[in-house]
This record gives structure tokens, C-alpha cells and sequence, in this order.
């Protein structure tokens, strides 16, 4: 994807939001996990903010599942994955089929997207609704991506607005959940503590593992005072 900035100066404040945003993504080497939350509903606001645009719905399936490739390709590891857990489905076996019953099953409001790629996002999921230790309570949204030849590639669920604590003891549960089945091979940049994820906008917590075939990374990010974690 691509950005553009609007016209005209910034202000020092919003110049020093940009640097702080691309530094916490460069840092931990997950640019396109930040850009990507950028595109979430939580981030949408402040990437406006920030005079940022994406031309994501001119890009063909075909032309997203190359970007996506490109993407993953500069984060991807050498050795394979001991699973590849994916609350619950099985990447590039699921398909929207497979989904879509699932949600019926729950009682789930869905909806399901063509382009850029195929998607089909749920919102108000019921965390007991997956077979995985997301934790508890209700996850804002849920985004199931799909190649062009339908496999299932990505799951990405995203709380927006979490307390401190919550963000912290979820995003705990989450990574010792990753850890027991992955091992403990993954990369933490930033503090998960209520206190430092509590402390200001911007803070970042992120844990990150990285194999030939399959990425898996927890974020936990303060935006105007309330913890989005993806």
C-alpha cells in the first residue's frame, strides 16, 4: 500500500507522531503489522490524522495476494512452524464456506468483501466462541482473509479500546497461549505492563514469531488513552 500526505505543514506535534508511529513499526520489524492496523476501524481515525490515505480498493485479488506475499516475505523465517494456530480454523484449508458456517453456528453479524481481496470481517465476536485462549469478554472484529484461490491466509481479531489492565493481562494469556504451542522462539519489543501500555499515547507492546510458513504477531498499542490490541 501506499501514502500520501496532505498538503501543506505539519505541526511539530504531528510530525513527532509520525516519527514515533514508523520508529515503533521499524523497531520491531513489523512495518506492515502497523500499517495494517492503520487500515483497522481503530486506526482509521488517527491515520487520517496523520494525512495518510491507501488506494487499497483500485488493487485487483490478484494484485493484493502479491503485495501480501511481498509483505510476508520480509518478516518470513527459515524454519517451519511447530503449528500454526489460527483461532481455531486451519490456514489454507479453511475456506469462506467454513466460515461462514462457523459464524452462522454463533449467531454471528458478518459481512463479506471482494476487494482488494476476498474478506469476511465479524464484529462483536464472543471470545468463547473460538477454539483458542484469546481470553475473554467480546472482540470488536474479527477479519478472515482469503487468497484468490480461496484458501484461508490470515486471521486478525481486534479489541479497540481495552483498559490498561486488560490489555496487558490479554495480551499476557495471549502470548503464553503462542508460547506453549510455538515455542519459545518469539520476539517481544516493548513493555506489556498496565503501567508503561497505560503511560501514553503511542506506547507498544509486541511479541512476534516468525517461521517459513506462518507469522503470528500480538499487538498492544495506547491510541488517546485507550489500549487497542490486534
Amino acid at each position: 500500500m501506499t501514502t500520501g500526505a496532505r498538503t501543506g505543514a505539519r505541526s511539530p506535534g504531528r510530525r513527532r507522531a509520525v516519527r514515533a508511529l514508523f520508529a515503533a513499526g521499524m523497531l520491531g520489524g513489523a512495518f506492515v503489522g502497523v500499517m495494517g492496523f492503520l487500515h483497522t476501524p481503530a486506526g482509521r481515525p488517527f491515520m487520517k490524522r496523520l494525512g495518510m490515505s491507501c488506494p487499497a480498493r483500485k488493487v485487483s485479488p490478484a494484485q493484493a495476494e502479491t503485495l501480501r506475499q511481498r509483505g510476508v516475505g520480509a518478516l518470513r523465517g527459515t524454519a517451519a512452524a511447530p503449528a500454526r494456530p489460527a483461532l481455531g480454523l486451519a490456514l489454507d484449508t479453511a475456506r469462506a464456506a467454513d466460515v461462514a458456517a462457523w459464524a452462522k453456528d454463533h449467531g454471528l453479524g458478518c459481512l463479506a468483501r471482494e476487494r482488494p481481496s476476498a474478506t469476511f470481517t465479524c464484529t462483536s465476536v464472543p471470545a468463547a466462541a473460538l477454539s483458542s485462549a484469546v481470553g475473554d469478554g467480546i472482540i470488536d472484529q474479527i477479519v478472515f482473509a482469503f487468497a484468490p484461490d480461496g484458501r484461508l491466509v490470515s486471521v486478525d481479531s481486534l479489541r479497540r479500546a481495552l483498559t490498561a489492565p486488560d490489555a496487558a493481562r490479554l495480551f499476557g494469556r495471549i502470548e503464553d497461549d503462542l508460547a506453549a504451542k510455538l515455542g519459545g522462539g518469539g520476539v517481544r519489543v516493548g513493555d506489556a505492563t498496565p503501567a508503561y501500555l497505560g503511560g501514553g499515547v503511542m506506547h507498544t507492546a509486541r511479541v512476534q514469531y516468525r517461521f517459513s510458513d506462518y507469522l503470528a504477531t500480538v499487538t498492544a498499542m495506547n491510541l488517546s488513552g485507550r489500549v487497542a490490541l490486534r
